[in-house]
């Protein structure tokens, strides 16, 4: 549970707030945005008005229907509109990211304000000074510790089916539909809790998971058919797409979520990469099984990070480079990775 110290403070700080503002990361995936929204609709019933969000870049298709998701302003759009609502708000809250260039083109407006703020986030190793931080790595995601931090400041009664859809949203994504981070039972009973709010789990799986367009399923079959490698003799697996390949199948974004995942679907297999290529690096979003640590594989060799099963990183241009690298990493640590499933 959240330190009764820290849920004190939270209380205090948002408490004497009249113009708290909610940021999250660039890239935003389920758990981004359902945490996000279900703090701004949780901290709208405490000052009685409307708390923005702010976002560095668009989300994808599959999460704007989220409630709330209307008072989201995306920094790529609408800088000017993001540096005013900062500067003129009094709180900051940092939801689910741990570094400030999490942020990109945002990180300065934000970090320059000098607002008190406050980091509640599930990721390890924290990096970002705030005068509160609430950082739980046990936890299946930033949504999950929202609940329990509103549950701990006495204000379940404030939780509606709005929040709780965004809360549940979160869950549901950041444990791949509960079959990854979710092994903790705190992590069934507060989903048993937010489903008891009058929503439907099969219409906000289908609003998540059956949204992708006709090219995106095109895409994952070519994805499939041409552009999966597999390292069998380190059960390792990996798919890496151009941007002309991206470009080809009218790339959205959201359109390569979980991606990286299917390999998995081959037997034996441990470790899996999808590498991106953009306009300046190489993303790269890496999963693994087993006792292989990805976050720390991450932070080692290509400037990433994350959770014990997944983690992100980056590498300079060209991908070609970043493969290469990558596959010699991985037959370094062939020794480790067949082990892990031990």
């Amino acid at each position: 549970m959240i330190k009764e110290e820290f849920i004190q403070k939270f209380r205090e700080l948002t408490g004497s707030a009249r113009h708290p503002v909610v940021i999250t990361h660039y890239d935003p995936d389920g758990d981004a945005v359902g945490s996000a929204l279900g703090m701004a609709l949780y901290l709208e019933k405490k000052v009685q008005d409307k708390v923005p969000v702010l976002i560095p870049n668009t989300d994808p298709a599959f999460l704007q229907w989220l409630p709330g998701h209307d008072q989201i302003i995306f920094y790529d759009h609408d800088p000017e509109a993001c540096t005013r609502i900062i500067r003129s708000s009094d709180l900051i809250l940092l939801v689910d990211f741990n570094v400030r260039n999490r942020l990109k083109k945002m990180e300065p407006c934000v970090f320059t304000s000098r607002i008190p703020s406050v980091l509640i986030d599930h990721h390890p190793d924290p990096d970002i000074p705030s005068i509160l931080v609430i950082s739980d790595t046990e936890r299946s995601s930033t949504a999950e510790l929202i609940y329990d931090l509103i549950i701990g400041c006495g204000d379940a009664g404030l939780i509606d089916t709005r929040i709780a859809v965004n809360l549940f949203t979160g869950i549901m994504t950041d444990t791949g539909c509960f079959s990854y981070n979710a092994s903790r039972p705190r992590t069934f009973e507060i989903t048993a809790q937010l489903l008891q709010y009058p929503f439907s789990k099969d219409t906000v799986y289908r609003n998540v998971y059956d949204f992708y367009s006709e090219q995106r399923m095109r895409l994952m079959g070519y994805c499939l058919h041409q552009k999966m490698k597999v390292i069998p003799e380190c059960r390792t697996a990996y798919i890496a797409l151009t941007r002309k390949e991206l470009e080809d199948f009218r790339h959205e974004p959201g359109d390569t979520e979980g991606f990286v995942n299917l390999p998995f679907s081959i037997r034996g297999t441990l470790v899996t990469a999808l590498f991106t290529e953009k306009d300046d690096h190489v993303k790269i979003s890496f999963r693994s099984r087993g006792t292989f640590a990805v976050n720390t594989f991450a932070g080692r060799y290509f400037s990433g990070g994350g959770h014990y099963h997944a983690a992100g990183g980056e590498y300079p241009l060209p991908l070609e480079a970043a493969i290469q690298k990558f596959t010699e990493l991985i037959q370094k640590h062939k020794d480790e990775i067949r082990d892990s499933n031990l």
